[in-house]
């Protein structure tokens, strides 16, 4: 059998080794071990992107909460301005209510700094938007007299923004070179405690511009390690990522770009230039799989920002698509036909296999239903046995409870008998007592006014009471919950039992008829009687009632 199906089972595998072969001649992008161990992370902190946004709206939380503990309007402007700045990049809607509460603290408070401070918050929104028109002109609005130097440094990055994008953005060759001139000039500007990284982009972007660009690497790469804060370690790999591409190395621009990414993203960032150029050189690289994943990531991140400036919609990357997707469809078709032709040789193979099993299972079919049939009999007789297995557990349990009960008993039986005993003697001695010394009259007397039956009938429901009670502990509470609740029997503390508890104690006992039970219990059958219909009539269920009974304790 193994031997007939061997010829099967290999054309199957030289289908399937056909197949991946196939597939194995699809190019895939090649990088640096440094690039593809930063691709690798960056593919890893995007399924953690939503995390890192919750902390940076804790964070924004966090800072909101700080305004209302401001000192004096001075100081809440600055929190204000720290709000605002945080979610420049998260949320421009909310950074824009935060610059209206600024300016109208400034109008509220009649200060000018406080105005001047709304001014550069204002701008950063509208540089978000992607209005650099109205940012320059708010710009301009600006009064550097009297400045402070958190004032002047942030004055100083928004004149370098603007100028760059200025530069950038300029179709006229003399108004670019004009703004080029101004980035220029920006840099030399001297700002009283700009902090040393921001010191060294500035120097290393005119080193960039000036085509020294293992100079600029150099001046910046140790920065990296000095463990910045997330948002200016994104600064500073974008940076030189800005110089690996004036240096034309594509691979080290890949791996800055993949780093600044990162950055950005365990900052809580939405808004940024890094993942989308990164997208767009990964289309380059035929890399569509982690491409379109960066940029839907970034155009995602671009809407809840609500950055317009953001939003990939340029012309350049509507085209790297186009051509990307062209060339992804020319592939697949190509690799449509080659696998059409193998999925009909795996066809043929497949119809000889599936004729073999369709043969095989004719023959099976036959003694699987003689199966069916032996299993229902086998079950019918399991089902049949264990019936009386179950007859016979019960038939057991009555057995012990019987043999439980008998024993007790017959132990309460040889000392109540014993105990009759040695009153019957002590009663004869007595009627000797009275006879002899008070004669015939008196002792007839004495037997007809004499309480001594009664008095035996008490000792023994007593004793009755007792025994069955130490026989069947729960019994009243067994018994009220056959019974309604407002027909339950409290437990008496002397642990006697009731007319009608004894009566259905009786019926527990296997005492079923009235005149019996009622000779037991001294009264009269008619009692027994309406006791017992007042019982079933007071149950939850009447018709079954004194049955429930006969099996209390089973």
């Amino acid at each position: 059998m193994m031997l007939r199906t061997l010829p099967a089972r290999s054309g199957f595998l030289w289908v399937l080794l056909a197949c991946i072969s196939l597939a194995g001649c699809t190019r895939h992008p090649k990088y640096s071990l440094q690039t593809e161990a930063a691709l690798e992370r960056l593919d890893a902190e995007l399924s953690r992107k939503d995390r890192y946004q919750q902390w940076r709206q804790a964070q924004n939380d966090s800072l909101r909460r700080e305004v209302a503990r401001a000192r004096n309007a001075g100081d809440r402007a600055w929190r204000l301005f720290a709000v605002s700045q945080n979610y420049v990049t998260y949320q421009l809607d909310s950074a824009a209510y935060y610059v209206d509460r600024l300016y109208r603290l400034a109008a509220s408070a009649g200060s000018e700094d406080i105005r001047r401070i709304a001014l550069l918050a204002d701008i950063d929104v509208w540089l978000g938007r992607g209005q650099l028109g109205l940012a320059e002109e708010l710009f301009r609005r600006i009064d550097t007299a009297g400045m402070s130097s958190a004032e002047y440094a942030a004055w100083h990055s928004r004149y370098s923004s603007i100028a760059a994008r200025r530069a950038a953005e300029a179709e006229d060759g003399a108004v670019r070179s004009a703004w080029r001139d101004t980035v220029v000039r920006v840099r030399h500007i001297s700002v009283p405690g700009q902090s040393e990284w921001t010191q060294a982009r500035i120097a290393a972007a005119a080193l960039r511009d000036s085509g020294r660009f293992a100079e600029a690497v150099q001046l910046l790469e140790p920065y990296t390690a000095r463990n910045p804060d997330y948002q200016e370690l994104a600064l500073l790999y974008y940076g030189l990522a800005g110089i690996a591409r004036a240096w034309g190395d594509d691979d080290l621009r890949l791996y800055y770009l993949a780093e600044s990414s990162v950055a950005d993203l365990r900052a809580g960032t939405r808004s940024y230039a890094s993942l989308y150029d990164l997208a767009l050189l990964l289309f380059d690289r035929k890399d569509y799989d982690r491409a379109a994943a960066y940029m839907g990531s970034a155009s995602d991140d671009a809407m809840h920002c609500r950055s317009m400036v953001r939003i990939p919609v340029s012309s350049s990357a509507a085209v790297k698509i186009s051509e990307a997707i062209s060339s992804n469809i020319a592939q697949r078709q190509a690799m449509m036909t080659t696998t059409i032709w193998l999925a009909g040789v795996f066809l043929v193979v497949l119809i000889g296999i599936l004729w073999c099993v369709l043969w095989q299972h004719r023959r099976l079919r036959g003694n699987h239903r003689q199966l069916i049939d032996m299993s229902a009999q086998l079950q019918a007789k399991n089902d049949e046995m264990q019936a009386k297995n179950d007859h016979i557990r019960e038939i057991n349990g009555a057995l012990v409870d019987s043999n439980r009960i008998k024993d007790r008993y017959v132990c309460h039986y040889i000392d109540l008998s014993v105990h009759y005993i040695k009153q019957i003697d002590t009663f004869r001695r007595e009627v000797c007592r009275v006879a002899r010394n008070k004669g015939v009259d008196e002792l007839v007397r004495w037997l007809n006014t004499s309480q001594a039956v009664s008095g035996e009938y008490a000792k023994f429901y007593q004793s009755f009471d007792s025994s069955f009670l130490d026989i069947f502990p729960q019994f009243i509470e067994q018994v009220n919950a056959l019974l309604q609740p407002e027909s339950h029997f409290a437990p008496r503390a002397d642990a006697s039992l009731t007319t009608e508890l004894r009566i259905l104690a009786a019926i527990r006992l296997g005492i079923t008829d009235s005149g019996h039970i009622a000779s037991l219990l001294n009264c009269a059958s008619a009692t027994v009687y309406t006791y017992r219909t007042k019982l079933r009539n007071a149950a939850l269920d009447r018709d079954n009632f004194e049955q429930q009974v006969s099996r209390i304790g089973l």
